[in-house]
């Protein structure tokens, strides 16, 4: 068994990110946060949105994932994502420029479906002032 395992992060428009790593976390689309080590037993699940954690070189980094699947092997997981990306890829202030227009969106809704809508805005923006560092209402 190896000490560590590729993490390959796709969307259908580019590689967003590629590397070994010593373990990592994903956001499920049911059940929370999955932990996953090298020498994992192979699983394949729907990714929810939220932060991918990972360890590379010993310090902790994460990027943004936004729906999909991850496929978990033993010394591969590769992360299929509808939407995701690195930290650097992040743009704070137009982030929490979309927060303030979701807030918006949630007390204007006259329906459910536009208010489901104006929550996804919200949260996808929220997901990214997590991975910039920033913090809410900034």
């Amino acid at each position: 068994m190896t000490d560590s395992i590729l993490l390959e992060v796709l969307t259908p428009e580019r590689r967003v990110f590629s590397a070994h790593v010593s373990e990592l976390q994903f956001p499920t689309a049911e059940a929370g946060y999955y932990g996953v080590l090298p020498g994992h037993t192979p699983l394949v699940t729907a990714i929810g949105d939220g932060l991918v954690y990972y360890t590379e070189n010993d310090q902790k980094h994460w990027l943004t994932v936004f729906g999909g699947f991850a496929e978990v092997g033993p010394e591969h997981v590769t992360v299929l994502a509808r939407v995701s990306e690195t930290v650097e890829m992040i743009d704070a202030d137009r982030a929490e420029a979309a927060r303030v227009r979701a807030l918006k969106l949630i007390k204007d809704a006259e329906t459910e479906e536009d208010l489901d809508r104006a929550q996804a805005k919200l949260n996808a923006s929220l997901v990214r002032l997590q991975a910039a560092g920033r913090p809410i209402g900034h």
